[in-house]
């Protein structure tokens, strides 16, 4: 069994900006408590373990590797292309490369979806009509397999050579749904489902501190 202490948390650490703070709040104590730690100037309390523990295992150290690395051991990659997909009007795409990738604990990405490898893909967010859920810059996980507009969620989409992502609702007509922005400044549109080619549901986002 492994002894949750500060050479634990160090090694498991990547050095992003913010990530300490990020441990801090997940633990529910102040920063300086994490450098304490870190420092050996304090232990970790048993009642802090399992929040720490979770902290790594769960999306929240989903951590972004270079094209063609390896998957940590415990983890899976999701690939990252150069896209993103438009939280207003829509965004004309120009390119898919593959670009990175997205690690996430195996026992997380399991818990919320049995699509593997290339059925799941990780594009960032360009726009506002998606706040305060999605905000502009962040990083959306779909996957691919779940593409039927009969469940509400959110939804990566083409709507003619425009990506979009929105929130798809009942629509008013059998034959259509109704595309959901999350920003009241944007209406919704009750559109034919003929005339959205739908990439996959999002399952995950993060955001940089």
């Amino acid at each position: 069994m492994d002894v949750i202490d500060r050479n634990w948390i160090a090694k498991r650490l990547t050095g992003k900006r913010g990530e300490r703070a990020e441990l801090a709040r997940f633990m529910n104590v102040k920063p300086d408590i994490v450098t304490k730690i870190l420092s050996g100037d304090r232990r970790v309390q048993p009642e802090e373990i399992p929040q720490v523990v979770a902290f790594f295992e769960n999306a929240v150290a989903a951590r972004e590797l270079p094209n063609g690395s390896e998957a940590p051991a415990g983890s899976d990659l999701v690939p990252v292309y150069d896209v993103a997909a438009s939280a207003g009007h829509g965004a004309i795409v120009d390119a898919e490369e593959h670009v990175s990738n997205l690690a996430f604990s195996t026992q997380y990405l399991r818990e919320m979806t049995s699509a593997k490898g290339r059925q799941l893909a990780a594009i960032r967010v360009k726009g506002d009509s998606m706040t305060p859920t999605i905000q502009d810059g962040d990083m959306v996980v779909i996957d691919m397999t779940r593409t039927n507009l009969d469940f509400d969620g959110l939804f990566v989409m083409r709507v003619g050579e425009a990506l979009q992502i929105k929130r798809i609702g009942r629509g008013a007509r059998r034959s259509s749904v109704m595309v959901i922005a999350d920003n009241s400044l944007y209406p919704p549109v009750d559109t034919e489902r003929t005339e959205i080619d739908v990439v996959g549901k999002v399952i995950w986002y993060g955001r940089k501190v």
